[in-house]
């Protein structure tokens, strides 16, 4: 059975890249028949038919990415489209000329290749695993790797020489880079002090709730008092740094809790 890869581009360098790859993958694994549209205007006029049929019948997608589409409306179009379509383990940003920290955005959701030997071949080991009965034996793909990688390589660092780089974009900044760094230290500080409110209102609730169910008089042991208040007394010696204070109190605690003789109130 065939597996079908899915191969996105945007630009004329990517073009050019993406069909390399294209072209040399059924070399390795000639199970694999990957979808690559060689034309921009063809991708914009057929993407509700034939490119979306395609993306629908493909298992694995392969994003070609360079310096001048990091930011290409259409690249990432294509990038949320094959998000929506597969699990992000299955997706993945392929890297020519570009690191891992160039990447900003939904880019930055998808595992990425760097296009190298010992990464690109991850790449080729993952497509495998995902082929079913069409799997290669460990062995045989390591030795027809071997004997295609260096055709590959060549023409992609032929196609890399002769690009002219005159409008190639620079790479992030600095700035960049620690402006997005901040940007997710600010959510996660965000994401931590939602939880902590959640977590405080909890422990107030389950005092309150103890509060209001002893001036009623209810027949409450000491066992039940205690497992009650264990949590929310937790909480409020992490919040206020009483960490000496809540290892006597989790000791006493946990010597009265395991004690059969535990009297009423």
């Amino acid at each position: 059975m065939s597996t079908k890869v899915f191969i996105s581009w945007s630009g004329d360098l990517s073009r050019k890249l993406a069909e390399a790859v294209h072209q040399w993958l059924p070399s390795v694994l000639q199970y694999v028949k990957p979808y690559f549209t060689p034309d921009d205007v063809e991708k914009g006029t057929k993407w509700s038919t034939e490119i979306s049929s395609e993306l629908k019948a493909s298992g694995i997608g392969i994003i070609c990415l360079t310096k001048n589409n990091l930011k290409n409306p259409w690249i990432l179009f294509e990038a949320g489209a094959l998000s929506r379509n597969f699990e992000k383990s299955k997706v993945c940003t392929l890297l020519f000329g570009l690191e891992s920290s160039d990447l900003a955005g939904p880019l930055t959701g998808f595992q990425d290749t760097k296009f190298n030997k010992k990464d690109f071949k991850r790449l080729i080991e993952s497509i495998n695993n995902e082929s079913g009965d069409s799997k290669l034996e460990s062995k045989v793909l390591d030795e027809v790797f071997d004997v295609f990688w260096e055709r590959l390589e060549k023409k992609v660092n032929i196609i890399l020489k002769d690009h002219h780089s005159e409008d190639d974009p620079p790479t992030r900044s600095d700035r960049d880079l620690i402006e997005e760094i901040l940007d997710l230290s600010r959510m996660r500080s965000n994401e931590l002090t939602r939880s902590v409110t959640t977590m405080g209102k909890k422990a107030l609730k389950d005092l309150l709730h103890l509060i209001i169910r002893y001036s009623k008089y209810e027949s409450i042991d000491s066992k039940t008092l205690l497992s009650h208040l264990k949590s929310p007394l937790t909480y409020l010696c992490h919040q206020y740094n009483l960490l000496d204070e809540l290892e006597q109190i989790t000791q006493i605690m946990d010597d009265i809790l395991s004690s059969s003789e535990l009297e009423e109130l």
